[in-house]
């Protein structure tokens, strides 16, 4: 590997937070400091770009703007467009923003994550086997998945013109992967992958093209990608968590995070702040509201060390699911100023970075993971810094992921 190539400036670009964060722990892993900051006033060195451009929730004209601007800033790096492994969100306006700013002659895309059961066969996103528009994707409040065909999504969204490579060609080889997707005369290359050594061979293609390509998948390829250009990962401990109270947020209504949630209050049996979307229909009452809840937060830790705080087993209220989110990051934001936390869990993307910016977490230093899409971090500049923050996705982990935070959490204790 050329030093050349060990010069490169990785930039990951997501639409949200959690995104953000299990795409750049591949970046720790690697050795390589990943810092994400959510404050203009925050400058904190680092060797590579993170930026969340929270963008999922927004229209795709809004998307568009946010990831173009973000690539123009950003555009002497080497991009990796990170998209959700079931492709929620702005995926095709978002990857049109970065070919039109990039001029890249090809996007390589494959949003597979093998190890957590999401492949991509014949251009279709599978999560378990099953094609991703027909699992509870489907049903997510905020943005539901319709389309499992990659392609179809690409041309339906943003007229993108695409075509799969099979795994016949990746088992080929990263040099004749490289030379199909070069040949292509589609602008994106859609890849399948049901494996980590497919997703190594992309990765690897990606290095060894002459031509700057545009890499588009999730943390599955993204953690391969600093490795095919020379780094190397190594075994890096996480350090002991500080010791002292822990909150944990979950707002994310996935099947997933429900069980492991459900999982945490069977076993482990922490107090739990139940959030009613009722309880906030009207804006007037909402501020009063979650400062009671949050006052409620402050006492329980004088008799638990960990407390829980969730809507995600309260009655749904379509009308309220962009409202929730901001409610659930507005009491937590309380309880960080009203006590000293030792640690934050933080479920759903959205709820998590209700509590980041210029009067939160000001940015998150990646640490590394406990399990896939499980990541681990810490505050960074002036306010909160070294609390320990763990970030999830709603559909990932298993069944024990929470339940695996809190041990981190609380082990040495």
């Amino acid at each position: 590997m050329s030093t050349e190539r060990l010069q490169e400036r990785f930039c990951v670009i997501a639409d949200d937070l959690t995104g953000a964060m299990d795409t750049g722990v591949g970046l720790a892993q690697a050795g390589l400091s990943a810092i994400i900051t959510f404050s203009s006033t925050t400058q904190i060195a680092s060797d590579a770009v993170v930026v969340t451009t929270d963008s999922r929730a927004e229209s795709a004209s809004e998307a568009y703007r946010r990831v173009k601007a973000t690539g123009e800033r950003f555009r002497d790096y080497f991009i990796y467009k990170k998209v959700d492994s079931t492709l929620r969100g702005n995926v095709a306006a978002e990857l049109q923003a970065l070919l039109d700013v990039t001029a890249a002659p090809h996007a390589v895309m494959c949003p597979a994550f093998p190890a957590i059961k999401r492949t991509v066969v014949n251009g279709i996103l599978l999560v378990d086997g099953v094609p991703v528009h027909q699992t509870s994707f489907s049903r997510d409040p905020v943005s539901p998945v319709t389309r499992s065909d990659i392609i179809e999504l690409l041309r339906a969204g943003s007229g993108i013109g695409a075509v799969n490579l099979k795994l016949d060609d990746v088992e080929r080889g990263p040099v004749h992967l490289a030379e199909r997707i070069r040949e292509s005369a589609s602008r994106v290359v859609v890849v399948d992958a049901v494996e980590d050594r497919h997703l190594r061979c992309i990765a690897d293609a990606l290095a060894t093209s002459p031509e700057r390509l545009l890499p588009c998948g999730s943390g599955g390829l993204g953690a391969h990608v600093p490795l095919a250009f020379g780094y190397c990962v190594g075994e890096r401990d996480l350090p002991p968590a500080p010791v002292g109270p822990v909150l944990l947020a979950v707002g994310s209504r996935n099947d997933v995070s429900v069980r492991q949630l459900q999982r945490v209050l069977d076993t482990i049996n922490p107090p739990l702040i139940r959030v009613e979307p009722n309880e906030f229909r009207s804006k007037a009452g909402r501020a009063s509201r979650a400062n009671q809840l949050a006052s409620k937060i402050v006492q329980l830790f004088s008799e638990s060390r960990v407390v829980v705080l969730s809507s995600s087993l309260s009655d749904y209220a379509p009308q309220l699911r962009h409202t929730m989110a901001p409610v659930l990051g507005a009491i937590v934001s309380r309880v960080l100023a009203s006590c000293t936390l030792a640690g934050l869990f933080l479920s759903g993307g959205d709820v998590a970075r209700a509590v980041c910016g210029e009067e939160g977490i000001q940015a998150l230093r990646i640490l590394g993971d406990l399990q896939p899409g499980v990541i681990v971090g810490e505050a960074a500049g002036a306010r909160y810094e070294g609390v320990r923050v763990i970030t999830k996705a709603g559909g990932f982990g298993n069944e024990e992921a929470m339940t695996q935070a809190i041990q981190h959490f609380t082990q040495g204790a």
